[in-house]
């Protein structure tokens, strides 16, 4: 035993130089071997006097081929099949090419080689594979005998006294390597009895010794029969259902049960196919692997300066340690906490030190360069850019707890939002080739800040994209296992105290995915995009929460109910039952990969006022002005749906009812988001909800059939003298003497069913007969135009019609349309109105103060103003808190110096007391109308009054 173990370890000693050198003496040796074979032995070398230069002929073939190709730079102590075919390739062109000389100078007949056989070059081949390769893999045989042999004698000392019998499942090769594994490594404790794979042909089969007993089924059965004490799971790329499935058999037979990593964690490099862990509950999650093309990310990499924002993030670090591996010229972590940055900069450090020791430090090693910045300092970010000039962004940036958010909403607006922003507008400037966003599935239909502020963001990238043609594009995630505020680490806070684990709704489903699989997508979207679009993963199912806290408990080796208890807590604040993956009107397709899915028409629902209204948004936010951020993200994002209202909620709903009472033909051209979440806590408004699903098409229809409609006159005075300027038109349905309904209750019936054109063109023809009756009088009357009348084709012609057919000018019918019409349909509205005014006819916005232009006039809406509108209204819930809310006051001051600096004029809708009057009059605001003034009148006393030639005076 002695003397074969110093023989083994001899062998193994072999160096390359070695077998160089036994190399030149086979390869001298062979063609005189392939001659005595060829000749059956009866061989006299004097007649061959040729053999001597076959010999020189072929060694400098095969060494030339050999050392091309660096055969002799490989390690063959652990020579593999790989190093096989290497040899048996570059063994077999040798012999092609030494074959095809030999024949080229056998028919020149050049030198004695015409006296050999033909065939001594391929038998030469022949042999010197066989010689050289069995030379070889005999290292490969020495080493292992060497290994057993050393186990042999420490297995006292190191290999525990009883290994576990372990049942393996999965017969591939995850599980091939990880039973080489334990054999090189009995210290472990584990010896492999048999393998369990789903395969049917692999059924009854041996791989490394083993035979393949049965399937997952047949668990419970075989761990009894074998006596086995421990099943692992190899399969690293079996999708979490398979796992799960195991896991559950195992669980319920009380099998101790583990498993190798995840393809992902193998892919990284955290750890190598043979670590054996316990199973976690990111592999009952886990899906099929992405198919990366990781070329194509080495390509748009290598050799660039990569700025990731958030690089202390759960995401950024991950994003830091994949981009490293495609070799930048630089990477920029930008983040604004010092610890964690400092982290991953420490991480990555002791990364580029270990690949300065490999084959690879002949390159340039990435420049790291950590940069501690706020992205809401344009000043501050602004350096980052202009001293180190990045190539590609990757914006990992956010805050993303939703409850944190939807109490703290200013402080997501300013950092996802202005953030967002800022970083976007310093890549415009300093020429960034290409800007990648992390989103989330939150921002489809959001009813959080924080989902509503990811939108915007998203929306701002894909607007930047369209301007400046670059692939700018944006990724959405589901939710993140392992991530910093992800469900995972509270339930195994809790589990670890006792319990209880607490899950608020036991409904609540979510998609999810691992930190290197969100990864993986980011790189991959970068690496395919051509701008504009959002890329999704497809995420499969979703999973409930309740069911993860289950696995969780039971993974944990708890019995749920019995050892630890599950608690239902309730929603929290923004969080929503069921996350979305599909924006109405989105068009998901497919793309080169199977599991990454784009939204090719992502940027054809961006308002195109989008600049103007993020920036007052943004400005709300720096007013930490919550109530305002919540209605202008529901004017800007399509299907935000806040759950919660400010406690100030009932008091306005109050004001709306007492205003819609006031003013109802406002209301009926355009209910508002606003108003729509504002009456849901008022009880009148439920009283009106109720009688507006009981009404029908065919009611209204008969209404204005039977003539059952009415219009009365709401005066329209000037401040400063009280005397009366012209009226509002206000629709009433008056179903009997007794009973008058407003507009409020049937008009949202009308506007669906379309009903709303026929009963406007009623309006206008009933608005100027009247007109035509008070022919002595300079009176105007107002009239609401709602969304559908403004865009209906025939718009212009019907009022031209009712104009020429009861003989009244333009200019004394004035028409008023909501400032969100405008906005929404900026181009077709425009086109609308330039013809409107080519009749004469007098133009006013309604509900100015509602949206966007609260706080400020844009230069692009002031020539608006300017050049169509003569005249704009302040919204009625504005006007009613002038006299007892500061905020509402300046808003309103805002508003007239940007009336006065366009030369529009002013009129104050729903003007109730005294206070309101002096402080409208102090601003400068030139008409109002109200219950301080007078109530809506009937024709006849509109008639009266204008007969009068009198004031309105107070109270009358």
């Amino acid at each position: 035993m002695m003397i074969n173990r110093k023989l083994c370890q001899k062998i193994v000693r072999v160096r390359n130089r070695h077998l160089f050198i036994i190399d030149a003496i086979v390869f001298g040796l062979t063609p005189i071997l392939a001659l005595y074979i060829r000749l059956d032995g009866s061989v006299a070398f004097e007649e061959y006097p040729g053999l001597g230069e076959a010999i020189i002929l072929f060694v400098i073939v095969k060494f030339t081929l050999l050392g091309k190709f660096r055969f002799y730079q490989h390690y063959w102590q652990y020579a593999s099949i790989d190093e096989l075919l290497k040899t048996t390739g570059l063994i077999g062109a040798a012999t092609l090419l030494q074959t095809g000389l030999f024949g080229l100078l056998y028919f020149l007949n050049i030198f004695t080689i015409d006296t050999l056989p033909r065939s001594l070059p391929v038998l030469d081949g022949l042999l010197s594979l066989i010689l050289v390769g069995g030379i070889r893999f005999s290292v490969r045989v020495f080493e292992r005998v060497d290994q057993r042999s050393k186990k042999f004698h420490r297995r006292g000392a190191a290999v525990p006294a009883k290994r576990a019998r372990v049942l393996v499942v999965g017969a591939g090769n995850a599980g091939v390597s990880l039973v080489q594994e334990m054999r090189r490594n009995p210290h472990l404790g584990l010896y492999p009895v048999a393998f369990v794979d789903d395969d049917p042909k692999k059924l009854k089969m041996h791989i490394c010794r083993l035979p393949v007993v049965g399937n997952r089924h047949q668990i419970p059965a075989l761990v009894n029969s074998l006596n086995i004490r421990s099943v692992i799971i190899a399969m690293p790329t079996a999708p979490g259902s398979v796992i799960r499935e195991i896991v559950d058999i195992c669980q319920a037979n009380e099998i101790k049960t583990s498993t190798i990593p995840g393809i992902h964690e193998i892919l990284n490099g955290h750890v190598r196919i043979g670590s054996i862990r316990d199973v976690k509950i990111e592999d009952l999650l886990r899906r099929e692997p992405i198919q990366t093309d990781i070329q194509k990310v080495f390509e748009l990499l290598m050799g660039k300066k990569v700025l990731i924002t958030g690089a202390g993030g759960s995401i950024g670090s991950e994003l830091c340690r994949q981009t490293l591996k495609a070799w930048p010229a630089e990477m920029i972590l930008l983040g604004h906490g010092e610890n964690s940055v400092f982290n991953i900069e420490q991480e990555l450090k002791q990364t580029l030190h270990t690949l300065k020791n490999e084959s690879k430090a002949h390159r340039p090693l990435p420049r790291l360069t950590t940069f501690i910045a706020d992205l809401r300092f344009p000043a501050r970010l602004e350096h980052a850019f202009e001293q180190y000039k990045p190539d590609i962004i990757f914006h990992a940036a956010a805050h993303k707890h939703v409850p944190l958010m939807e109490l703290n909403s200013p402080e997501s607006i300013s950092n996802n939002v202005q953030g967002t922003k800022n970083l976007l507008e310093l890549s415009l400037k300093y020429s960034v080739e290409q800007f990648v966003m992390i989103s989330t599935d939150k921002a489809v239909n959001p009813t959080s800040v924080m989902g509503a502020s990811k939108r915007v963001a998203e929306m701002l990238v894909l607007r930047t994209a369209q301007i400046s043609g670059k692939p700018f594009t944006v990724v959405r995630f589901g939710n993140v296992l392992g991530s910093r505020g992800s469900v995972i680490p509270t339930f195994r806070k809790q589990i670890m105290a006792g319990g209880p684990v607490t899950v608020t709704h036991p409904e609540m489903c979510r998609y999810f995915m691992t930190i290197p699989e969100a990864v993986q997508l980011v790189l991959q979207a970068a690496a395919i995009a051509r701008g504009g679009e959002i890329f999704m993963l497809n995420m499969g199912q979703p999973v409930k929460i309740v069911d993860l806290a289950k696995d969780l408990i039971r993974l944990s080796g708890y019995e749920i109910g019995k050892d630890i208890e599950i608690v239902f807590t309730g929603l929290r604040p923004g969080e929503k039952l069921r996350e979305e993956l599909l924006i109405p009107g989105e068009q998901y397709e497919p793309t080169e990969h199977e599991t990454i899915l784009a939204v090719k028409n992502a940027g054809s629902a961006i308002p195109k006022n989008l600049d103007w209204e993020v920036e007052v948004l943004c400005q709300a936010a720096a007013k930490n002005d919550s109530n305002l951020i919540t209605f202008l993200l529901k004017q800007l994002v399509s299907g935000y749906t806040p759950q919660l209202i400010d406690k100030h909620a009932s008091v306005r709903a109050k004001q709306v009812d007492s205003s819609l009472s006031i003013e109802a033909g406002a209301i009926s051209s355009q209910i508002t988001m606003l108003e729509k979440v504002l009456l849901q806590d008022c009880d009148l408004a439920k009283r009106a909800t109720g009688e507006i699903t009981q009404l029908k098409a065919e009611d209204l229809q008969q209404a204005l059939d039977n003539q059952e409609f009415r219009l009365y006159y709401q005066p329209i005075v000037r401040l400063e003298t009280g005397q009366l300027e012209g009226f509002e038109a206000l629709l009433r349905w008056q179903q009997s003497e007794s009973e008058i309904i407003s507009p409020v209750k049937f008009m949202p019936v009308a506007e669906e069913t379309g009903l709303i054109i026929p009963i406007g063109w009623w309006i206008l023809d009933e608005v100027c007969c009247q007109l035509r009756t008070w022919h002595q009088s300079s009176s105007i009357i107002t009239v609401n135009l709602s969304g559908r009348q403004l865009l209906h084709p025939d718009l212009v012609k019907q009022i031209e019609q009712i104009l020429r057919k009861n003989q009244i000018n333009g200019d004394r019918l004035r028409l008023e349309i909501a400032e969100s019409i405008v906005r929404e349909n900026t181009d077709l509205a425009l086109a609308v109105l330039s013809q409107l005014k080519a009749l004469g006819v007098r133009l006013q916005i309604d509900n100015f103060g509602r949206s966007l232009s609260v706080y400020n006039f844009s230069d692009s809406f002031s020539n608006l103003l300017s050049e169509q509108f003569d005249r704009l209204k302040i919204d009625r819930l504005l006007v009613s808190r002038i006299d007892n809310d500061f905020e509402s006051l300046e808003i309103v001051q805002n508003i007239t110096m940007g009336a006065c600096d366009a030369g529009v004029e002013l009129i104050a809708a729903g003007v109730e007391t005294p206070e309101q009057l002096a402080r409208l009059k102090t601003l400068q605001c030139k008409y109002g109308q109200g219950y301080f003034f007078s109530k809506p009148l009937e024709k006849g006393s509109a008639q009266k009054l204008i007969d009068s030639k009198c004031s309105c005076e107070e109270g009358s």
